[in-house]
């Protein structure tokens, strides 16, 4: 495969280092002694300190505990893994919180360096965005629990009724792509779409009976069914549509892209990665190697 520009190098990505933690505070050692931060900007190395833009609404992976408003206090799989990879580049994560509409422009005029906050890694994006990816969302059937055994595979769902989000054109775009790539090819009537009114609606219209299977996205509806409500609903295969989810580093960034890139490699490697991801549920979904803008990191 011929090389892009968006590659990492052979030298940035092969940056290994000891150490790994999940705390806000620096990690410790500087540049003298920890070579992903001499990879880091100077004015971020010299700040000692990452502005990421994260927003604390959508769990699993950055959210506010039932009962607080504190943004000090959000958690989920956004929130450990950045404070994991400002450990290994040995600086302070500090997350500011916008409109999530705002979180590329501030990109660009430097009010954030980093977009952590479940962002697709969209071509449309790529423009002015580079995006190291770190895990893989996409459209997510699922059933009610006592309806598992009949869908042992995504092709059982031809010819059954999905409940969809009448606003949810990306997951009813997903939904016809399915029916022409799997359902038609096997003989198998296209899925029956029934349109609901939001996601509350689509999940009572499982319940009830009316819809036989219903779409989430991969990593919300594993939450669902692992920690809101466990043994209620059963994952249908995989996603039908894989589409990756980066951290989002203003274009031309290259220092500070290539270094973020490194630190997650080093995360991969020793575990800590796996073990972010188990603690949210999303083993299934997360990436086995690094890529950036969807390219292979060498």
């Amino acid at each position: 495969m011929k090389k892009s520009a968006t590659w990492v190098s052979v030298a940035v990505a092969a940056a290994l280092l000891a150490g790994c933690g999940g705390a806000d505070e620096p990690a410790a050692g500087g540049a003298s002694d920890n070579p992903l931060n001499a990879l880091l900007p100077e004015a971020i190395r010299d700040a000692g300190r990452l502005n990421v833009g994260n927003s604390p609404v959508y769990p699993p992976m950055s959210y506010l505990p039932e009962g607080t408003e504190d943004r000090e206090k959000r958690q989920g799989f956004d929130v450990d893994l950045a404070r994991a990879l400002g450990e290994k580049l040995g600086v302070t994560v500090t997350f500011v919180t916008q409109e999530y509409e705002q979180y590329i422009p501030s990109l660009a005029t430097g009010r954030i360096d980093l977009i952590q906050s479940a962002m697709q890694d969209l071509e449309s994006r790529r423009e002015t965005v580079d995006f190291v990816d770190y895990y893989t969302t996409g459209p997510q059937l699922f059933t009610r629990a006592d309806k598992a055994a009949q869908f042992p595979t995504e092709a059982d769902v031809c010819g059954q009724k999905v409940a969809v989000d009448s606003g949810d054109t990306g997951y009813r775009n997903a939904l016809a792509e399915f029916n022409a790539k799997v359902c038609a090819p096997a003989g198998k009537p296209p899925t029956q779409e029934l349109t609901t009114n939001g996601t509350a609606d689509a999940l009572l219209q499982l319940q009830q009976g009316r819809a036989d299977v219903s779409i989430r996205g991969a990593e919300s509806i594993r939450y669902v069914t692992k920690e809101q409500e466990p043994g209620k609903y059963a994952l249908i295969g995989k996603p039908i549509a894989e589409i990756p989810v980066g951290i989002g580093v203003k274009k031309g960034n290259t220092e500070l892209r290539d270094a973020v890139a490194a630190a997650l490699k080093t995360l991969i490697e020793d575990g800590t990665y796996a073990k972010i991801g188990e603690k949210w549920g999303l083993a299934d979904i997360l990436r086995p190697s690094v890529t950036v803008n969807g390219q292979p990191a060498a």
